[in-house]
């Protein structure tokens, strides 16, 4: 009889550590869910649609709310082909510096060396138009590349969610596949104890 109680706590161990994980994978499940969802929800209420890429190519979610990963990504192509168009395929880093601070006057002496169009202004002087359409290319840009890391971050609190989730789910089914392969042994083991119990007796 020894060898059957003894045996008991060994069982019982199993579906008692199978339990913890199907438990831990469906809080685990519930937070990248809640993870995904909070995020929907923020990018929802900032009211942004999906702009379009072109108008002879828009893009198939051109015109829809950004409310998910795909909404969120299209946004950011859209948003990428602008400021290409509008900085003629430069970057922020990678544009001149205009000697202004407000896009209509110049802050500084500029030599005719260090000016965009060849020459020489004075601080106060109306920027010449080659140095406003860079300044506003620079501003356009500057404006851009904020809006498309903000809304990658997004993209990426979806994907840290869902990955949440998916480790949630894959800890539950390992939970219970460890409760259904520990119900089948015990059927068969028992005439083995019993048989056990009958050389100790």
């Amino acid at each position: 009889m020894s060898h059957i109680e003894s045996g008991r706590p060994k069982a019982q161990a199993g579906p008692i550590l199978a339990k913890i994980i199907c438990g831990l994978g469906v809080l685990v499940a519930i937070i990248g869910v809640s993870i995904y969802a909070v995020t929907s929800k923020q990018l929802s209420d900032q009211k942004i649609t999906v702009a379009a890429v072109t108008a002879q190519d828009p893009g198939s979610l051109a015109g829809k709310p950004v409310a998910g990963p795909f909404t969120a990504l299209a946004q950011v192509n859209a948003i990428k082909h602008h400021i290409a168009e509008a900085t003629g395929g430069k970057t922020y880093g990678e544009l001149g510096s205009v000697a202004s601070n407000d896009g209509l006057t110049y802050s500084e002496d500029v030599t005719a060396a260090k000016s965009s169009d060849g020459h020489a202004h004075k601080a106060g002087d109306v920027l010449s138009s080659v140095d406003a359409k860079l300044y506003a290319a620079r501003a356009t840009a500057e404006t851009g590349s904020m809006l498309q890391a903000s809304i990658l971050v997004s993209v990426i609190a979806f994907g840290i969610g869902a990955m949440i989730t998916g480790f949630g789910v894959i800890f539950f089914l390992l939970g219970l596949a460890i409760i259904l392969t520990g119900r089948r042994p015990a059927a068969h083991s028992l005439p083995a104890d019993l048989e056990t119990a009958r050389v100790d007796h």
